[in-house]
């Protein structure tokens, strides 16, 4: 094992170039405070750990990147790589909650999420669905399956509200008593 603490960014870059570990690794050393500090400059360190091993990733691609003949020092360009690559994310994550914002009210009365907790899911709820009136089960379908709020049930089946917590009530309380037995 060669030790390349004494060499400079681009033998070191070279050496990284040719498949050399060990010269990548005195890079990672070199560069981790470098990320960090960049992370912290972003306001990001919620996400540190993720952020960290993206650093490392650009850290090494920036590597495989960089060309000395173009007059720029490594330093500054994996600065503006990874700087680059924190903006575009602080972007996508304002423009997912911008989304999300702008479609609140659609998303809270439609949500769909059907989520299957065991492989005997499907036979409990052909069981479940035996027991209830046509009614009962379109209700407590939409509203203990596909997670929809009352309101949004009460538009759908074209029925008051009050209908809709009597029937779930209902439903609910004959699955109570058919399972208690």
């Amino acid at each position: 094992m060669i030790n390349f603490s004494h060499y400079n960014d681009y033998e070191l870059i070279e050496q990284v170039k040719q498949g050399n570990e060990d010269a990548f690794a005195v890079m990672v050393d070199k560069y981790s405070r470098f990320i960090s500090k960049k992370i912290h400059k972003f306001n990001l360190a919620y996400e540190y750990d993720d952020l960290y091993q993206e650093g490392i990733n650009h850290l090494y691609r920036s590597i495989i990147a960089f060309d000395p003949r173009y007059n720029k020092t490594f330093t500054r360009y994996f600065e503006m790589n990874f700087e680059r690559h924190l903006i575009s994310l602080i972007r996508l994550k304002k423009s997912r909650r911008h989304t999300e914002y702008i479609h609140h009210n659609e998303i809270l009365i439609n949500n769909h999420q059907v989520k299957e907790s065991s492989f005997y899911y499907p036979i409990y709820l052909d069981e479940v669905m035996t027991l209830l009136t046509p009614r009962e089960k379109e209700v407590y379908l939409l509203r203990e399956i596909y997670n929809y709020r009352p309101e949004a049930i009460a538009k759908t089946l074209d029925i008051d509200i009050k209908s809709v917590y009597n029937s779930c009530h209902r439903a609910k309380d004959k699955i109570r008593s058919h399972f208690k037995d």
